[in-house]
């Protein structure tokens, strides 16, 4: 096994891993936009005021989880994409000077 076919395997693996953390994305975007955005995103806007998320019911605490957490997950896997294109492309950039 050569260099070469490490990382033609190790391309692959993140793939798969960028593929699962796409739909893992995909479904807390559908799940935060069809169940629970609309009931809690007027809370959000502007300034937040915390006393009235004390009267939630237990489906719009479920709802702002599952859109903070969606925001969340979006901003890590975006950070994480970023930031694995760039050590690809300084790898790639480095590799052609040898």
């Amino acid at each position: 096994m050569t260099l070469n076919d490490l990382f033609q395997y190790q391309e692959k693996f993140q793939a798969k891993r960028r593929d699962t953390l796409l739909m893992i994305l995909t479904v807390f975007t559908v799940v935060s936009g069809i169940y629970g955005m609309n009931q809690v995103i007027e809370d959000l806007k502007g300034k937040i005021e915390w006393s009235k998320m004390l009267e939630y019911s237990p489906f719009e605490y479920l709802a702002l989880f599952v859109a903070l957490t969606g925001i969340a997950v979006s901003i890590g896997l975006s950070l994480k994409q970023l930031w694995s294109g760039i050590r690809s492309r300084r790898r790639k950039r480095y590799q052609g000077h040898d």
